[in-house]
């Protein structure tokens, strides 16, 4: 796993990260209700020029990329 935090936003499809920190408590309070918290394990679906897609278990989420930016994650090996 890598030690440095990224942003979601800059991660391509098909990496497997865990969420870091989410820089702003009022899009953590909202990230909340999906489960996407930090030490939260996700996978990059897509990550094109609009919204960055992850997996969580069984679930698929759209994440704009304006929050995306604002979700720092770091890496996990395969």
């Amino acid at each position: 796993m890598s030690h440095s935090s990224r942003p979601l936003s800059s991660i391509p499809s098909g990496q497997r990260v865990l969420i870091a920190s989410i820089t702003e408590k009022p899009l953590r309070l909202r990230l909340l209700s999906f489960g996407l918290v930090p030490g939260a394990s996700l996978t990059i679906l897509s990550n094109r020029s609009g919204a960055v897609v992850v997996g969580n278990n069984h679930d698929r989420l759209a994440i704009g990329r304006s929050l995306a930016e604002r979700i720092l994650v770091h890496t996990q090996n395969p």
